[in-house]
């Protein structure tokens, strides 16, 4: 019932802010304490970019509003939640994976590590993961705050 009462929280949300054709689906993983909510707009003047914003702050904002939702339903704050409006998250994760393994083979083929920009928590656990799918490097995240950035290292021997 939870995922019900939060669909149509979402929903009430999204029609409070002005959107009237859309539809959300929902994907849970009640082992990985995980659920995600993909929401379709279908507009013509591609009004889903309000709901996004720059660099996609307002996503994770309503993200934030419902894993506290989620997290407070289930008395469980290990749920995460993930927010995609018309495919803008799977997109923008891709280009993070692709962005990631160039940057692996670079520093395998060098032998050289490679400091990465400081990104969100988000996007280094993306890189992180991505990385681990290799043997001849790995990644280590340092700094602190808005500094915290990851660095490719190669794997030695």
């Amino acid at each position: 019932m939870e995922m019900m009462e939060i669909k149509n929280y979402l929903e009430n949300l999204l029609q409070t802010i002005g959107f009237n054709d859309f539809e959300i689906e929902i994907q849970e993983n009640p082992e990985e304490r995980f659920v995600r909510f993909m929401v379709k707009i279908d507009s013509q003047d591609d009004s889903s970019g309000i709901l996004i914003g720059k660099g996609g702050e307002n996503l994770w904002a309503f993200e934030l509003i419902l894993r506290n939702l989620l997290q407070k339903m289930k008395k469980d704050s290990s749920w995460r939640v993930s927010l995609d409006v018309n495919n803008y998250r799977t997109i923008y994760e891709e280009k993070l994976r692709e962005f990631a393994r160039k940057a692996a083979y670079q520093v395998a083929l060098t032998k050289k590590a490679m400091e990465l920009p400081p990104m969100k928590a988000k996007d280094r656990r993306v890189i992180h993961l991505e990385i681990s799918l290799r043997s001849d490097v790995f990644t280590e995240s340092v700094g602190e705050g808005q500094e915290r950035h990851i660095i490719i290292k190669p794997q030695e021997g």
